[in-house]
């Protein structure tokens, strides 16, 4: 896993699970979000985000990409060796969503752009009781164009907990392989 692009709902803990799997690959980690908005939600045009996520790939030879902007597939998804998708249950992403409002409402996070604070709608909280409907739907159809990829899907907590367990100790074991070989 050299390329990676972490996808679902929002509230599905994107963001934090690329951080953290980005610390134990050693990968840097973008946010999409961050990437394209400006201070005050102001929106940048389709050509610059198309022109900012290419630089980003050809910059970088293993990097995490967090967000969906599935309307750029054919760049990052297309790019990436491995697809995470976070198939959360739609009431967890629900409840997230509310807990990270209250939390952050007049605060910045690392995930969104400089100036910007946490924005909670009606309507995004509609979309995210309606994702398995629509938005996985449009996920599943969009991961069919671009075979052959390493498709993981997590579908809760646990399994999210136990794959960054997993990667954990495959990089100690990758670690401890490299000392013996380099003492030997």
């Amino acid at each position: 896993m050299d390329k990676i692009v972490v996808i679902g709902s929002s509230g599905a803990g994107k963001s934090i699970f690329a951080k953290e799997l980005a610390s134990v690959l050693n990968i840097n980690v973008s946010h999409l979000d961050r990437l394209f908005w400006q201070c005050g939600w102001k929106e940048i045009s389709h050509s610059a985000r198309k022109q900012i996520l290419e630089d980003l790939l050809r910059k970088q030879q293993r990097w995490i990409i967090d967000g969906n902007y599935l309307r750029f597939a054919d760049i990052h998804v297309k790019a990436a060796d491995t697809i995470i998708f976070l198939d959360t249950p739609a009431l967890l992403c629900f409840r997230r969503l509310i807990e990270r409002h209250l939390k952050y409402r007049k605060h910045s996070r690392y995930d969104i752009p400089d100036g910007c604070t946490d924005r909670l709608t009606l309507l995004h909280l509609f979309k995210v009781l309606i994702f398995r409907f629509q938005g996985k739907q449009i996920i599943e159809q969009t991961l069919l164009k671009y075979p052959p990829k390493h498709i993981i899907r997590l579908r809760s907590t646990q399994e999210i907990t136990e794959f960054l367990a997993q990667q954990k100790q495959i990089d100690e074991e990758k670690r401890l392989e490299l000392q013996n070989v380099s003492t030997t």
